[in-house]
């Protein structure tokens, strides 16, 4: 059963990044605010509107280049020029477009003037606090914000007639409502580059051999390891024997507080009673889902099951995060094994390296409760209860929370998040 003492709606935003921060890039800011930030005046609310603008492929070919008899991957023709434009789906592969600003307004679009935000790294955008009511999100590749980032091209999704200019939609949003649905996707006109398919020469002397050669996996660089302050004020006494009843608790009785997701990384579903994260692949990505209310002391908690793991397999908390797009992360591997980092939309930093503790039971098919103690500048860290160490950080003072998930050994690395508990300290 989910209870609270307020009123909560949850945001899950998946944003996936390699282990040494390599997948991930903010273009030049220029200007504009900062990624994720909004600007301007927001109604009171609890509801809220998101969405995300990627880069939808087509590699066409220019004006006055023959068009291919096939057409190439992503692209479909427009029945009334025939042009090739991208298909207006988010394909495998396809890139988020960081940087990107929009505007939101006040009944039908256009309407702009209520406030303006920026895409993060990872493409997402987030209007928060909002009323229930009706309202326009709008994005103009013309305006100096956006043409350097997006001009020359097209809008493909939603479909529109005027493809190149300003671009709204109109949403609806009840009390405590998020939309999460209302994204963007741009066709650039140049890129991807459009390669000519090439025709072999015949020839009745010899016979062509095909060849494959497997791309190793990438070692994470070793990261840099910040001074650490490990004095504990808190003791070993579990957490939640100081604690009354949580400000939240949340038992995935149903999906209504999270946004389900999958990709070629990372899927996160619902369960029996239980948020079911998986990791496709053994390469040290992570992905992870935060909610959308900001704190900044508090004592979070989650109850992981882990299934088959082995090694780095590890799953954890992320906290503090000021944007989908930066955070602390700490996490517990398979091995017994715990980390503190931070993410700063670029890089990921150690404020503890990967360290062995007796207290982290280690091996698959195990239930671990992972918790972090937030207050001010001091991050006290738990596994069943029992504190690990203490870290002094001023990196993040207030931020989202959530969870995340990253396999460095098992292909498939599952995990079940039975429960997630958070109370709100003075």
């Amino acid at each position: 059963m989910r209870s609270s003492s307020r009123r909560r709606t949850v945001l899950a935003v998946v944003l996936v990044l390699s282990a040494a921060g390599l997948a991930c890039s903010l273009l030049p800011g220029g200007t504009n605010p900062e990624p994720g930030s909004v600007q301007g005046p927001i109604v009171t609310g609890e509801s809220g509107i998101a969405g995300r603008i990627w880069h939808d492929h087509c590699a066409a070919p220019g004006e006055g280049v023959a068009t291919p008899a096939s057409l190439p991957e992503g692209c479909v023709r427009q029945p009334d020029t025939g042009l090739l434009v991208a298909n207006g789906r988010l394909d495998q592969g396809e890139e988020s477009l960081p940087g990107i600003e929009l505007s939101l307004g006040s009944g039908d679009c256009p309407s702009f003037g209520l406030a303006t935000t920026v895409t993060g790294a990872d493409g997402i955008y987030l209007f928060a606090g909002l009323g229930p009511g009706r309202y326009c999100v709008m994005v103009d590749p013309n305006s100096g914000a956006n043409a350097s980032r997006l001009l020359p091209g097209r809008w493909t999704y939603p479909p529109v007639d005027d493809d190149i200019g300003a671009l709204g939609q109109d949403v609806n949003v009840d009390d405590g409502e998020l939309r999460s649905d209302i994204s963007f996707a741009w066709d650039f006109q140049f890129a991807p580059e459009y390669i000519p398919p090439t025709v072999p020469t015949p020839t009745s002397t010899s016979t062509a051999t095909l060849s494959a050669t497997e791309t190793p996996t990438p070692t994470p660089t070793p990261l840099a390891t910040p001074t650490i302050t490990a004095t504990a004020t808190l003791g070993t006494n579990d957490p939640r024997t100081a604690l009354s009843s949580p400000t939240w608790h949340e038992d995935f009785s149903d999906s209504s507080d999270w946004g389900l997701y999958s990709d070629s990384h990372v899927r996160f579903e619902l369960g029996d009673h239980e948020l079911v994260m998986t990791a496709f692949n053994p390469n040290y990505y992570n992905g992870w889902l935060l909610s959308w209310r900001k704190d900044d002391n508090f004592y979070l908690e989650a109850t992981v099951d882990f299934g088959t793991c082995a090694g780095r397999d590890a799953v954890g908390l992320m906290f503090r995060a000021p944007s989908a797009s930066e955070g602390y992360l700490f996490g517990i591997s398979c091995s017994g094994e715990y980390v503190l980092r931070t993410w700063d939309g670029e890089k990921m930093s150690n404020l503890v390296v990967w360290t062995p503790n007796s207290a982290i039971p280690s091996g698959p098919n195990l239930t671990r409760r992972i918790g972090v103690w937030a207050a001010g500048d001091e991050l006290s860290l738990y596994v069943d209860g029992t504190f690990l160490r203490q870290v002094t950080d001023t990196s993040f003072g207030e931020g989202l929370f959530g969870l995340f998930i990253s396999s460095g050994t098992t292909p498939d690395f599952t995990v079940g998040v039975k429960s997630v508990d958070y109370w709100d300290l003075p």
